[in-house]
């Protein structure tokens, strides 16, 4: 049975999400979308980096591995100045984040010399952009929420390589309203966060680009296939926040545990010392006088 268009909003809201792999690959991973991701990434990026056209690559080639799939989503893109682009969304925290940004941010470069052919090491411009559904560790104290990052001459803190860069987007960070938004960067960094509780479009992005993109995320427009499947990446993206959650209690409550165990031997050697009766510390304690005794 199909849903009608009312019981579709219902259920999920009236625009999908762009943090489940579904709304992100619809809204950014294919050519009826590139625009979006073009007018994105310049947003970004600036006018000397300035992208009139990308071609989609195989995230294959990225050799990414199958755990990652769960809970990053990503893209993989060329430029028509033959740069790379990695664009990832992350919703769960890693231990070692930057390490594994750096090392698939260097596929791109490891191709760059065709097998058999000579090559003079001309590498490509390569960036890596990471939507982060968390805030990182080093930087939980930082107000800022795009960290743009390059190779630096620590000495004199200028840029010492041009080709390799990453920019680190910690979204909840990035807590603007509507009103407060000063550029196209931060309306479409306010469109991405917020596009799952929005009921319109909103007044400042009522031009033409977001009137497409936001009929394109209108679930009702969903065909029945392609609802089943957003609904699947929803379940996906709710039990991977369930675990994190339930993981980070039960860490808390392990925490918790320990400390009351600790306190109840503190007491019984307190007791112990002051020579009350072993009976009674185990009473107070909980304990059992054997392990009272060892103590």
């Amino acid at each position: 049975m199909l849903l009608t268009n009312r019981e579709m909003n219902m259920c999920t809201g009236r625009y999908i999400d762009p943090f489940t792999d579904f709304g992100f690959k619809r809204m950014f991973g294919s050519d009826r979308c590139k625009g979006y991701l073009i007018n994105f990434l310049n947003s970004l990026l600036g006018d000397e980096d300035k992208i009139v056209d990308i071609t989609y690559r195989n995230t294959e080639q990225l050799g990414l591995l199958p755990g990652d799939r769960n809970a990053i989503y990503d893209l993989y893109c060329t430029t028509d100045k033959n740069g790379h682009i990695i664009v990832e969304m992350q919703n769960s925290k890693q231990k070692f984040l930057i390490d594994r940004a750096v090392y698939y941010s260097t596929f791109p470069i490891q191709k760059a010399a065709e097998p058999g052919s000579e090559w003079n090491y001309q590498l490509p411009k390569v960036y890596m952009v990471a939507f982060l559904n968390f805030v990182m560790g080093d930087y939980a104290e930082c107000p800022n929420y795009k960290h743009d990052v390059k190779l630096v001459d620590v000495a004199t803190g200028n840029v010492f390589y041009q080709k390799l860069n990453y920019i680190f987007l910690e979204m909840p960070k990035f807590i603007k309203s509507e009103e407060e938004l000063a550029d196209r960067q931060e309306d479409w960094l306010y469109v991405i966060k917020n596009l799952a509780k929005l009921p319109e479009i909103p007044e400042r992005l009522n031009d033409e680009l977001f009137q497409s993109f936001f009929h394109l995320a209108e679930v009702s427009k969903l065909s029945p296939e392609e609802y089943e499947a957003y609904e699947i990446s929803l379940k996906r993206q709710r039990d991977n926040h369930n675990v994190v959650v339930t993981a980070r209690e039960e860490g808390r409550e392990e925490g918790r545990e320990e400390g009351r165990a600790e306190e109840k031997l503190t007491m019984a050697q307190n007791l112990k010392r002051l020579g009350i009766p072993l009976e009674t510390i185990a009473e107070a304690s909980g304990l059992s006088i054997e392990e009272i005794r060892n103590l």
